[in-house]
């Protein structure tokens, strides 16, 4: 290999050599011409079974001149010693089925020595994406789109029937026909010409469908809208970080206003009856409202966890000192995060009044 490129892809095409023979296919596919040459993009590939097409004879090797050596003996103990070697495997495997089965059935817990955190519990994956998403839909991709992604997207979970732009895809139909349930376009308007009947969507609403393993609500998604935010699926919700589907609580601003307009009263009647009695009037600084009876409750917490730190030993104290560090650095990125949607979401309102009004 001279360079790291022709390694690249001989490395490429043994594992896509290993994909297609696991399950039985012709490795590599068949191209299309008339139908690359259409713009079908990865539909121009023809998957075909090897059962089917069985492959085709070996041609004759030269012959072999060097010397081969007589493997007769080996093949007829061959048996003998595999049956050695199957029969322990074989015990093994039934002794070992009940203890498996009883290990997935009682997963571990894990506690946390601060009892102010929570740690992550392992949990049964039961829900899985269906790899039969998209069946029953007959799909048209534009040719605005990125085409080669959504036809992959699409034929990997099972679409009924797809066709691009120009002409072309594994059923092939013109963009008025009425066997269209959905068109993907993206050019931030809707086409011409409207079909009654169709869902229009952006190519977004394909990937999300995926990531959440349902189809979503297209009308969120349709052309020249503002899409929703497109979440990673590979990130885990945990405890005290950000969630962005997590609604936050937006009192209104009349109520905001209504509070400080209260407590503006009350300050000043208090100023007017020290100057009335000929006393200094200080100013008292704004102070935000606590909740009764939630600072007893938070001190009697705070010295219960001092007690128990001053029990701990040195390593455990700074590996809970630790913690703490990094679930308040957390908590603060979190708060910060909340506060600017909620500033978004304020923002958002006041554009609707305005239109409104």
């Amino acid at each position: 290999m001279l360079t790291f490129l022709e390694f690249y892809q001989t490395f490429v095409s043994f594992i896509n050599y290993r994909l297609y023979t696991s399950i039985n296919l012709i490795y590599p596919p068949k191209l299309d011409i008339d139908k690359d040459d259409a713009g079908a993009g990865l539909a121009a590939y023809l998957v075909q079974s090897a059962t089917e097409h069985p492959a085709l004879p070996a041609p004759e090797s030269a012959e072999n001149t060097l010397p081969v050596k007589d493997t007769t003996k080996q093949l007829e103990t061959l048996p003998s010693k595999l049956a050695t070697l199957t029969t322990p495997a074989e015990k093994s495997a039934d002794t070992s089925t009940e203890p498996a089965q009883a290990d997935e059935e009682d997963l571990d817990t894990f506690t946390s020595a601060d009892p102010s955190s929570v740690l992550p519990q392992p949990t049964q994956s039961t829900t899985q994406i269906t790899n039969s998403l998209f069946n029953g839909l007959h799909v048209y991709v534009s040719r605005e789109t990125p085409v080669d992604a959504l036809v992959f997207l699409l034929l990997s979970f099972s679409v009924s029937s797809l066709s691009t732009d120009p002409i072309s895809g594994p059923h092939p139909y013109a963009e008025t026909d009425p066997r269209i349930t959905h068109q993907i376009c993206d050019r931030g308007r809707l086409p011409e010409l409207i079909v009654p009947g169709r869902k229009y969507v952006q190519p977004q609403w394909v990937v999300d469908s995926i990531n959440r393993g349902k189809l979503l609500d297209e009308n969120e998604y349709l052309p020249g809208a503002e899409l929703p935010p497109h979440l990673s699926p590979f990130v885990e919700k945990t405890a005290g970080r950000y969630d962005p589907e997590e609604e936050v609580e937006v009192g209104s601003e009349e109520e905001e206003s209504e509070d400080d307009e209260v407590d503006e009263e009350l300050e000043h009647q208090r100023l007017l009856e020290a100057e009335a009695a000929g006393e200094v009037a200080v100013e008292a600084p704004k102070k935000k409202k606590k909740k009764k009876g939630k600072k007893d409750v938070v001190d009697e917490e705070k010295e219960a966890k001092e007690m128990a730190k001053i029990m701990m030993s040195n390593k455990n104290r700074r590996l809970l000192d630790a913690m703490e560090y990094g679930n308040r650095k957390r908590k603060a990125e979190t708060e910060k995060l909340q506060s600017r949607k909620r500033d978004l979401i304020r923002e958002e309102r006041k554009k609707k009044k305005a239109k409104l009004g």
